[in-house]
């Protein structure tokens, strides 16, 4: 099955923020050498979640396209009646839904319905342009809701691990922020809360016209954020980070995710903290690094003209395909 797992889970479907393909490559590439059986498991909740998180963004960069919505609704049919509306757009996903939650005496069957319900909703209430946190205690709030409700739909917790993964999930959302910081400002959207840049002297339109790099307390709040804020949510986390009691699959995306945050830390420190120059340099170690940590699976490479060195994948589309194109000198920023 020599796929990736972007092709499989609707990565780059509907007009969302970005295409997230090497995204999702970056965060779950490891799926796709699980056992058959697992793998699939795997693969299908993971395009629950990718489905209707890009349908949340495309409606939020189209107005009121209303995709998002009827999503939701067909979800909320299948939780009041217990069947699936036939007509659906999503129908066999669904279907599937319905199966698992609906069909099953699996003890966790529940926990990870209400887990989807608060994910659905906070897609709704947070996937907005104009949303501004005042307070650092509004930030949490959001990844928790995020995140944590993300992470308790993924299969294979127990009830104990289920408790816990939460904690997990909100690290995993700050490190994403982090790594779109550019990304998102492009997009007019800034997460950093109110409180947090007032402390540092640094303006939301700094942030959001990419200039914010220049302010001298832009370092000093980069510098607190990952080494005096991270460290608490990291604590928070460490009932399932220390865990022995996870299922083989699960013990993979920790030691994955966590070798993801820390090429998320050095690349911002190798860049001076500049959000501008980070995507440049993240996603070529991205691409790199899945070529030495997968070379079965991501084995073509190019050597650019020039003394290039960037590793790129010859049959990869949108983003991996744009950091292939861009010439050698733009991609040594950092080096």
């Amino acid at each position: 099955m020599n796929k990736y797992v972007a092709e499989l889970v609707g990565s780059s479907h509907y007009r969302a923020i970005a295409d997230d393909a090497l995204k999702d490559e970056d965060n779950a590439a490891w799926v796709m050498e699980l056992e058959p059986e697992v793998r699939a498991v795997w693969l299908e909740r993971i395009r629950w979640i990718r489905i209707a998180d890009r349908l949340a963004e495309s409606e939020m960069i189209e107005g009121n396209s209303g995709h998002f919505q009827d999503f939701c609704a067909s979800w909320r049919w299948l939780s009041a009646t217990g069947r699936v509306q036939p007509a659906g757009t999503h129908r066999v996903l669904f279907e599937s839904m319905c199966n698992l939650w609906f069909n099953s005496c699996d003890p966790t069957s529940h926990l990870s319905l209400k887990a989807w319900e608060r994910y659905l909703l906070a897609l709704d209430r947070y996937t907005q342009k104009d949303m501004v946190f005042e307070t650092m205690e509004e930030f949490e709030v959001m990844m928790r809701a995020l995140a944590a409700s993300f992470f308790q739909v993924l299969p294979f917790l127990s009830t104990t691990t289920w408790q816990i993964v939460g904690a997990f999930g909100t690290v995993d959302q700050f490190y994403n922020i982090l790594r779109d910081l550019r990304e998102d400002a492009e997009q007019g959207i800034c997460y950093l809360p109110t409180e947090l840049l007032d402390r540092f002297g640094i303006s939301r339109s700094e942030i959001l016209e990419l200039r914010a790099q220049e302010n001298p307390g832009y370092r000093a709040m980069m510098e607190f954020l990952i080494y005096e804020y991270l460290p608490t949510l990291r604590r928070r986390a460490y009932p399932f980070i220390l865990s022995p009691d996870l299922h083989p699959s699960w013990q993979i995306l920790r030691e994955w995710s966590m070798t993801r945050y820390a090429r998320i830390e050095r690349v911002f420190r190798r860049c001076g903290y500049d959000y501008m120059r980070f995507p440049h340099v993240y996603w070529r170690e991205v691409q790199r690094d899945l070529v030495l940590m997968m070379p079965s699976r991501w084995n073509a490479t190019t050597t650019y003209p020039h003394g290039g060195r960037l590793s790129v994948l010859n049959d990869r589309h949108h983003k991996l395909r744009k950091f292939a194109s861009m010439n050698t000198e733009l991609l040594k920023v950092g080096a």
